[in-house]
């Protein structure tokens, strides 16, 4: 379906409208942690935080939570990072607001932001329990129960990696597997890590920064997928096996070969898997240039090029699958004038929930929405730069009513 929303109802706001609503089997090692519980000496009280501030959006009217308003930059994780506990009582975000990167929660049911992490971790995820929330302090890898605050460590990583591990925010669905990697000058390497056993497997070793944004498959923890570097996809003299891309790595046989590859004309980006592991989707954008997009997914077996949605007006760009597979949303990277859209992929309709407007441009602090959704689908996070140009907020729609009204 061919999408032409009225970008012209946006071009015909007032200049105060405008301003208010911006913004692989290498076998290559083997190694075993241990597990401790620890807890955080914090207590959610009356003093905690309060930020948040419920509008009504003034193109579509739909109501949005801003989380956050201090002066200093929060963010919510990658757009396939999950950030709502399974209760949608929570959400964690990433905020510099002590001085460094840390991970928060709020709390959605009276808005009370707590701080999680003090060693500038920055980066996390909630743990396929619905409960904790996950990443890595101090070369150990911490498990952390948001409604409790109870801490766990569940592998230390300390001399047995060859440099600091990195965070991935990619486990598998019975939360036992996840990835870590490391960077250093000349070695790139990437870990599965079984946070039951405590196994460290390192599954690809590389000279370079050769790779980017690994995930492994929900449900099979043999079968992971990588972005190389450099990207080649605009290249269309090229053999189509030398333009995918992503790559698959199949960790039991050692085999990797090319997995995502886009038709010529056309480059994929911004790629995740389905929480039901059945399909890897994508968006699919036309080159040179960026529209027609489409979003789009193929198969586990790499087949099955399935193009859901396509629109000739909007630079979509990145987005996430609902759950159960039934909806999706999108932000679009038009600086300053970009909607957050619900989609339907069943009858293929659409509708803008609001304007986000973040100014996207990297040399404005290369702020993106980067939505995803909650477990129940019922909410949708963001961020955006709205209020103030390269100072990111989070932001929450409620979403349960326009589904249940679609």
């Amino acid at each position: 379906m061919t999408m032409h929303l009225a970008m012209s109802m946006r071009k015909k706001a007032d200049t105060s409208v405008m301003q208010t609503s911006k913004h692989l089997k290498h076998l290559l090692g083997v190694v075993v942690g241990v597990a401790v519980t620890i807890s955080i000496s914090h207590c959610a009280t009356q003093n905690d935080p309060v930020e948040w501030k419920k509008y009504k959006d003034p193109l579509t009217g739909y109501e949005v939570w801003q989380i956050t308003t201090a002066d200093t930059s929060s963010e919510a994780l990658y757009f396939y990072a999950p950030s709502f506990t399974a209760d949608d009582r929570y959400i964690v975000f990433s905020s510099d607001r002590s001085g460094q990167r840390e991970i928060y929660r709020c709390d959605l049911s009276n808005g009370k932001i707590v701080q999680l992490t003090y060693t500038n971790v920055g980066n996390a995820c909630i743990h396929p329990d619905g409960q904790s929330v996950v990443f890595i302090e101090d070369w150990k890898y911490y498990k952390v129960d948001v409604h409790t605050l109870k801490k766990e460590m569940l592998v230390d990583f300390t001399d047995k990696m060859p440099a600091q591990p990195l965070f991935r925010p990619s486990l598998t669905n019975d939360g036992r597997y996840t990835l870590v990697w490391t960077r250093q000058e000349g070695d790139t390497r990437l870990f599965r890590v079984d946070l039951e056993t405590k196994e460290i497997l390192m599954v690809m070793k590389e000279k370079t920064i050769s790779f980017t944004h690994p995930l492994i498959h929900p449900t099979n923890p043999d079968l992971i997928t990588y972005e190389p570097y450099p990207d080649t996809q605009d290249d269309m003299t090229l053999p189509r096996g030398k333009r995918a891309r992503t790559w698959i790595l199949n960790v039991r046989t050692g085999e990797r070969k090319p997995f995502l590859i886009a038709p010529y004309g056309f480059r994929a980006t911004h790629d995740s898997w389905s929480p039901l592991a059945d399909r890897f989707f994508f968006f699919e954008k036309t080159v040179p240039g960026w529209m027609p997009v489409s979003i789009a997914s193929i198969s586990v077996e790499g087949n099955d090029y399935t193009r859901y949605f396509t629109s000739d007006t909007i630079r979509l760009g990145h987005g996430s699958v609902s759950r159960y597979g039934k909806w999706f949303i999108t932000d679009s990277q038009d600086p300053f004038e970009n909607p957050l859209i619900l989609i339907n992929l069943e009858d293929k309709k659409c509708k803008i929930l609001c304007w986000p407007n973040a100014s996207i441009k990297a040399e404005l602090g290369n702020v993106h929405v980067h939505p995803n959704f909650s477990s129940s689908s019922n909410f949708v996070i963001f961020t955006s730069d709205r209020d103030k140009t390269g100072i990111c907020q989070v932001y929450v729609v409620p979403i349960k009513e326009i589904k249940d009204n679609w």
